[in-house]
């Protein structure tokens, strides 16, 4: 296989080089194993170092998430010039600034153009009005690609009556994929780290400990959470929430959590790199973001054995059997939310039911597996090249 793929060179492409830590860096590993040369290009920030330490050669392009026209102008003819500079056999685009602005140029200057959109910016909740215009934005990334890799089978099924492309375009994989061994720690370790981490926060062994691990945004579900654990609160029912993760409206979110009396029962605890220990010290996983492609951070504390309740939407619900490997409520409905945490919490063998079944089930996300399927549609399409 090496030798097939030896000459052929990729490039992978996003709009911001975290979207490519987060989404694509296992591929990059993965297709240089198998004897890709492998190439990243993507707006500068933090993760830009992850990138160029794991040995790729790095391209700045200086784009973002913005729709300033003068910004969107000069990305388009920067990567005009980039991509006659510089040949690639295939260019892998990813979410969709990324392939919305690349794709109408990529396409014209590589051989095949593959994007991954990870997930639409449409969901239940939005005006049928700005659901059309997003969805014809969208569109736009989709129909210039020559193959679409679906993240969900609800993105392939909505993506298909776009009238972007036949059945043969597109190409479902379970998400980003989550290396679930990772999760499964002996418990011994799994008990200390618990201690621990309980400890650092001053949380008693025996409280009841709701997670959270998303970015701090309104979408996020945040608005539902801090009202359920209001709620939970009201009722007597003791939990402390835990939320790990940094984004733009976290401001605001503190000031809701300070509103609501919640100041010593919804800690905010910012970015956290120790996501083993905040599994392992909790007892049950939230997710009550109002979209998603196939998110990653459910599957990790299914993986991690912990029972998830998680808005209903597409992508959790693929991941999640309602009342067997997980509970899902209806979306932005913290009434609902604050009821499947409260059964989770009062009733034990519950709580370890979904646990064992959601371990079980986190393996048909394995990073493994949705490696190997792309590896397989990449070595593909190089035979036709």
């Amino acid at each position: 296989m090496a030798k097939m793929c030896d000459q052929i060179r990729v490039l992978q492409l996003a709009a911001r080089a975290s979207s490519l830590v987060l989404f694509a860096l296992p591929l990059m590993r993965r297709l240089r194993q198998v004897g890709f040369h492998v190439e990243a290009l993507a707006g500068s920030d933090d993760s830009t170092s992850a990138i160029e330490t794991a040995g790729f050669p790095f391209h700045r392009w200086n784009f973002g998430h913005t729709f300033n026209p003068l910004t969107l102008c000069n990305a388009r003819r920067e990567l005009s010039r980039f991509l006659e500079d510089h040949r690639f056999d295939i260019i892998h685009t990813h979410c969709s600034f990324g392939g919305i602005i690349a794709n109408p140029i990529a396409y014209h200057r590589t051989k095949v153009l593959i994007y991954t959109q990870h997930g639409f910016y449409v969901h239940d909740g939005l005006h049928p009005l700005a659901r059309r215009v997003w969805l014809e934005i969208e569109k736009v990334g989709l129909r210039w690609a020559h193959k679409v890799i679906c993240v969900s089978r609800a993105e392939e099924n909505l993506a298909l009556t776009l009238g972007v492309g036949e059945q043969e375009k597109f190409f479902w994989v379970p998400g980003a994929g989550v290396e679930v061994s990772k999760f499964k720690l002996p418990p011994d370790e799994r008990l200390e780290r618990r201690r621990a981490l309980r400890q650092s926060l001053g949380i008693g062994v025996n409280e009841k400990v709701a997670l959270t691990v998303s970015r701090l945004t309104w979408d996020k579900g945040y608005a539902e959470m801090i009202e359920a654990a209001a709620h939970l609160k009201r009722e007597g029912i003791p939990v402390r929430f835990l939320a790990a993760g940094s984004g733009k409206d976290v401001r605001p979110i503190e000031k809701a959590v300070k509103q609501a009396g919640l100041d010593e029962d919804f800690l905010l605890l910012g970015w956290r790199d120790d996501v083993l220990d905040l599994y392992s010290a909790a007892d049950v996983f939230v997710f009550a973001s109002h979209r998603e492609g196939l998110p990653i951070a459910p599957i990790e504390a299914m993986a991690s054995g912990l029972p998830v309740v998680a808005s209903n939407i597409p992508g959790c619900a693929e991941e999640i059997e309602h009342e067997r490997s997980g509970l899902l409520f209806p979306t932005r409905d913290s009434e609902a939310l604050a009821r499947c945490l409260a059964r989770v919490m009062q009733d034990d063998a519950l709580a370890k039911s979904l646990g064992e079944a959601a371990r079980e089930r986190a393996w048909l996300f394995d990073i493994n597996r949705v490696l190997d399927m792309q590896v397989q549609l990449y070595t593909s399409l190089a035979g036709q090249l």
